[in-house]
């Protein structure tokens, strides 16, 4: 993994037009509220168009989770912009790494939020609720899960049942 510190990235160990994707976790400062989250998407959806960047956001009792695709010139400047947003502490990326094809080629930012994280993954949302992010492996399977509208993370977190 090309970290430089913990949420400094080389991004120019990647050839410049290898698609990559990067996910991380981090708490909320504040409660952003419903307006606020609705203002951040907004302005996530427009910069990733432009930038020619897909993904997922979750968020829930004051945990983001993210996962983002793209070039790495596409990606440094939406990282640096992450990491320096006064919203975000406790930054942790999950993982960065080469990817084959896009999972998220259809939205240029998907959200999650309580119900459906509650929906899909009862245990991870009480994880949540107590304020621990013990669960950083879970959080990015689930992201990774709901690529594209399958239902892949209906079965994999009810161990491949698709019943209750």
């Amino acid at each position: 993994m090309p970290f430089l510190e913990d949420t400094q990235i080389d991004f120019s160990s990647f050839h410049p037009e290898q698609l990559i994707e990067l996910s991380y976790i981090s708490q909320s400062t504040n409660d952003i509220g419903i307006l606020g989250l609705m203002n951040l998407l907004e302005s996530a959806v427009h910069r990733n168009k432009r930038s020619g960047v897909t993904g997922v956001l979750f968020y829930d009792n004051g945990v983001f989770g993210q996962i983002l695709e793209g070039s790495p010139l596409a990606i440094a400047p939406i990282w640096a912009s992450i990491c320096a947003d006064h919203r975000h502490k406790d930054i942790e990326v999950l993982d960065i790494d080469k990817l084959p094809k896009r999972r998220f080629s259809n939205w240029s930012m998907k959200f999650y939020g309580s119900e459906e994280i509650s929906k899909y993954v009862p245990e991870l949302k009480m994880g949540l609720k107590d304020g621990s992010t013990t669960l950083p492996r879970e959080i990015l399977t689930l992201m990774r899960s709901v690529s594209n509208g399958t239902n892949a993370h209906v079965d994999q977190f009810q161990g491949g049942q698709t019943g209750a």
